[in-house]
């Protein structure tokens, strides 16, 4: 449906408090609802605005988690990223391919990321948002070694590996 604005919300954005009905759909999925209830965080506003249908519960296909899964590790977030988080990106970007105009509200710096490179809005909640799309690898601070894979030990010289920046762009 061409027009459609939806926001869609990780578990941050939940806790945040900063949903109300407006001129966008506020979405999420249960993996963020779970987080929240069952971690004991804020049940009560969480569940309020599910039963009110504020927010509505949403579920990504396994073939939008799959698509989110093959970018994200593209951009060298995948290892940054939980479950929860791959499902929240997964239904914006299901959104987004049935022709919403999409925002992922989240503070998580690698979920914004990943969302930038599907093409998807961000914004940043209680943090600043990220400003350009990043690809990660992961390199020997001794040797200079670089992997694709996060690992702690480099494997040709034993140093400590520590994860940075490719390439940025906007």
């Amino acid at each position: 449906m061409a027009g459609r604005r939806v926001f869609v919300l990780d578990t941050a954005a939940l806790l945040s408090a900063q949903f109300e009905p407006g001129p966008a759909e506020l979405v999420t999925v249960q993996e963020a609802v779970d987080e929240v209830v069952y971690g004991g965080l804020a049940p009560q506003r969480v569940s309020t605005a599910l039963s009110t249908k504020a927010i509505k519960l949403k579920k990504p296909s396994p073939q939008a988690i799959k698509q989110v899964e093959e970018t994200a590790r593209m951009t060298g977030d995948l290892p940054k990223l939980s479950k929860t988080d791959l499902a929240v990106l997964a239904l914006a970007y299901e959104e987004r391919v049935g022709g919403a105009e999409v925002v992922v509200v989240t503070d998580d710096y690698s979920l914004q990321n990943t969302a930038l490179r599907l093409g998807l809005g961000v914004w940043g909640v209680g943090r600043e948002t990220v400003r350009e799309m990043r690809e990660w690898v992961y390199r020997c601070l001794v040797c200079g070694k670089v992997y694709t894979r996060p690992m702690n030990r480099c494997r040709e010289c034993g140093g400590e590996v520590e994860r940075v920046v490719k390439r940025a762009s906007r």
